[in-house]
C-alpha cells in the first residue's frame, strides 16, 4: 500500500507540475498573438480572453495544489523558526495544519457548489463555464489529502516523542 501511495504522490506531482506549466505557454502564446494581432490585424482572436481565464484559473489552482505538496508556499514562519524542532514548535505546526485542513475542506466544498450551480456558457467559445470553476474543488481535494498527510507526519512525532515540555523532539540534535 506504501509504494502504491509513494508512486501516486509523484504521478501527482508531475500532473501538477506540468499541467501548470502547460497553462503558462498557453497564457504565454495566447498573449504575443493578441499582441501580434494588434500590429499585424490579420485575424480576430476574440476567443483569447476566454482562453486566458480558463489558463491562469487552472494555472493557479494547480500551481498551488503543487506548491502545497512540497511546502514552497509563501508563509509567514516567524513563531515557526523560534519554537524550531522543540515540542512547541511541534504542537504550533498540528495547530497551523489543522487550521489548514478546515480552511481547504471549507474550500473545497464551496468550490465543488459553484462548479455544480455554474450553468451558462462561455460567450464566444460556448464552452461550459464549470470548467474555469473546476480547478478549485480538485485543487481543494490535492491540498486537502496533503494537508492530511502533513499531520500525520506531525502527529505521529509528537506521539512518538511522548515527551512532557518544550524539549528536542527525538532525532533532533539540539
Amino acid at each position: 500500500m506504501l509504494q502504491f501511495l509513494i508512486k501516486l504522490d509523484r504521478w501527482i506531482e508531475r500532473v501538477l507540475r506540468w499541467f501548470s506549466i502547460g497553462c503558462i505557454v498557453m497564457l504565454a502564446v495566447v498573449l504575443i498573438g493578441v499582441v501580434f494581432v494588434r500590429f499585424f490585424p490579420i485575424a480576430k482572436l476574440s476567443w483569447s480572453d476566454e482562453a486566458i481565464e480558463w489558463a491562469f484559473a487552472w494555472m493557479v489552482f494547480m500551481g498551488a495544489a503543487a506548491l502545497w505538496r512540497r511546502n514552497e508556499h509563501f508563509c509567514v514562519d516567524a513563531l515557526s523558526c523560534k519554537l524550531g524542532e522543540m515540542r512547541g514548535g511541534s504542537v504550533h505546526s498540528l495547530f497551523i495544519g489543522l487550521l489548514s485542513l478546515a480552511f481547504f475542506v471549507i474550500f473545497t466544498y464551496y468550490g465543488y457548489l459553484l462548479t455544480v450551480s455554474a450553468n451558462d456558457r462561455s460567450p464566444i467559445l460556448e464552452w461550459p463555464r464549470p470548467l474555469w470553476y473546476a480547478s478549485m474543488p480538485i485543487a481543494g481535494v490535492i491540498i486537502t489529502g496533503y494537508c492530511i498527510q502533513n499531520i500525520t507526519k506531525i502527529g505521529i512525532k509528537l506521539f512518538a516523542a511522548g515527551k512532557v515540555g518544550n524539549k528536542p523532539l527525538p532525532g533532533n540534535d539540539e
